[in-house]
């Protein structure tokens, strides 16, 4: 486990935006070299203000939900929206899968681009960030006197590194085999999360238990008959989706790219059903 620690001056960007930044330092004469930069939800996607703080300067991010764009004075249990002492998560990393083996399997003994490299692939953040609540961006927020805070602002973070584990279950097929339809979801998630992926998961779950009762009443006749479905059956229950589909890019660029006939993901099956066909 490695520990992170940022303590510099606080300097409140607004969105994040590039306008904002340039706000800073023409209108307003702020420095945000060297500082720890606060900013707010609602505009741009997250990982676009880390960049553009990385690019004024800043060493640090702080990403906060401002209860005025989500619901105002409003919010759980008598509102739907957010309530001060949530925040928004989320991965900052730009890439799909390792991102010392974009486009390819990440397995062992395989080409991987050095740290200099991925760096300079612009996906991953090179400074520390940190999403907080509304409430604890208020504490923050209520030291910063004139355009720029007094100071100290203090990121403390935490990087562990890992294993993995994919759950993964085949019932081969007897006609074509190396034909795979396939059953996914992901298992990983920041917090709690109902909808995604454990919605996602009970469906698989039950999905996978049924068929094996289907097999266990029919078991007599299945083995006499030697019944196997036509194509491979696959379940797939990832981990690591949260951080840029490291799990199931790095699977499927591996062995079930030229293979699959079906593909059918269940992250958010409690949502509205948006059924989406690509040909392959």
């Amino acid at each position: 486990m490695d520990t992170l620690s940022q303590v510099s001056l606080v300097v409140y960007a607004n969105y994040g935006r590039v306008e904002d930044f340039v706000r800073l330092k023409k209108d307003m004469g702020v420095n945000v070299s060297g500082a720890v930069v606060i900013a707010r939800y609602g505009q741009i996607y997250k990982v676009d203000i880390v960049n553009n703080a990385y690019e004024a300067g800043a060493v640090g991010v702080v990403i906060y939900t401002n209860k005025r764009d989500y619901g105002g004075d409003e919010w759980f249990p008598a509102s739907k929206w957010m309530p001060p002492s949530g925040f928004q998560v989320g991965t900052v990393y730009n890439g799909l899968g390792d991102p010392t083996t974009p486009g390819w399997a990440s397995v062992d003994g395989c080409e991987r681009l050095s740290d200099e490299a991925v760096e300079l692939s612009g996906d991953v953040p090179l400074i520390p960030s940190l999403p907080v609540s509304a409430a604890d961006a208020e504490v923050i927020l209520k030291t910063i006197v004139g355009d720029v805070g007094p100071g100290p602002g203090i990121l403390n973070l935490s990087y562990i590194v890992t294993k993995i584990q994919n759950v993964i279950g085949v019932i081969e097929g007897e006609e074509e085999p190396d034909r795979y339809v396939i059953l996914r979801n992901h298992r990983d998630t920041w917090t709690f999360r109902a909808v995604d992926p454990n919605s996602g998961t009970a469906v698989l779950m039950e999905a996978s238990k049924s068929y094996l009762q289907h097999i266990a009443q029919r078991l007599d006749k299945l083995q006499k008959r030697g019944w196997k479905p036509r194509r491979t059956i696959i379940l797939c229950n990832w981990d690591a989706e949260e951080y840029g589909l490291v799990s199931s890019l790095s699977e499927i660029s591996y062995w079930l790219f030229f293979f699959i006939i079906v593909y059918t993901n269940t992250s958010n099956i409690s949502l509205k059903l948006h059924w989406k066909q690509n040909e392959s």
